[in-house]
This record gives C-alpha cells, sequence and structure tokens, in this order.
C-alpha cells in the first residue's frame, strides 16, 4: 500500500468521524446533560440492583454450605456406623 493510499483513507476517515459526530448533535434527542443525569440513573439503578442480586446469592450460598456440610456428616457417620458394623 502506497503513502497516498494511507493518506487519502486516513483523510476519509477523518472526514467521516466529522460527519458523523456533526449529525449526531443535530439528531440528538436530549442535550448532553439531561443525557448524562440519565446514563448516571440508569447506572445507579443497576449498582443497586446487583448489590441486591449479591446479598442474595451470599444468602443462598450460606445455606447450599449448610446443607453440604449436613449432608458430609451425615454421610460420614453412616460411614463409621457401617464400618463399626462390619
Amino acid at each position: 500500500m502506497s503513502n497516498e493510499d494511507r493518506s487519502s483513507n486516513l483523510i476519509f476517515f477523518l472526514t467521516g468521524a466529522a460527519i458523523g459526530a456533526g449529525l449526531g448533535v443535530l439528531f440528538a434527542p436530549k442535550a448532553g446533560k439531561e443525557t448524562r443525569e440519565q446514563i448516571g440513573d440508569w447506572l445507579k439503578e443497576k449498582r443497586e440492583d446487583g448489590g441486591a442480586l449479591l446479598a442474595k446469592l451470599k444468602e443462598e450460598g450460606l445455606h447450599k454450605k449448610e446443607a453440604m456440610t449436613a449432608a458430609f456428616k451425615a454421610g460420614k457417620q453412616a460411614y463409621m456406623e457401617a464400618d463399626k458394623q462390619a
């Protein structure tokens, strides 16, 4: 690829980026401040949802750990009793 091809590709890219940015500003449905506030509110909501989900997962994990521990102890006890009878 020659230097002329590279420079023309760069010019086309920059021109397209400038046109895209201009159209984005012209057709934006809300002001930038409103959009940032909306994104901030959405992120806050998702953070709260994530915290609630994490608390729920921790609680379920604790219950499963307790169930696994009880099952392990019961299996160990059954093995010990079977070993005594043999």
